[in-house]
């Protein structure tokens, strides 16, 4: 699968997703066009992108994971 990350975006009081021209061409689509949209296929085809880095969690839980190593290995095996 092929994902792309787009934007939605307002436009007037609708909300819109880009696709690129290339899409356009290869399913035979130009500007103007109606076509049909499956919104259950379209729910299974979107995912949101999440908003955190784990690494960045992983640099900023690592000191105190060190310093407090005795601790946390504790309360696991509680």
């Amino acid at each position: 699968m092929d994902s792309k990350k787009r934007k939605l975006r307002l436009v007037g009081n609708s909300v819109m997703i880009s696709v690129s021209k290339d899409f356009l061409a290869k399913n035979n689509l130009t500007i103007g066009d109606t076509v049909f949209l499956d919104e259950d296929k379209l729910k299974e085809a979107i995912t949101k992108k999440n908003t955190h880095d784990d690494s960045k969690i992983d640099f900023l839980m690592n000191p105190s994971i060190q310093e407090h190593h005795e601790t946390y290995k504790d309360l696991v095996d509680l």
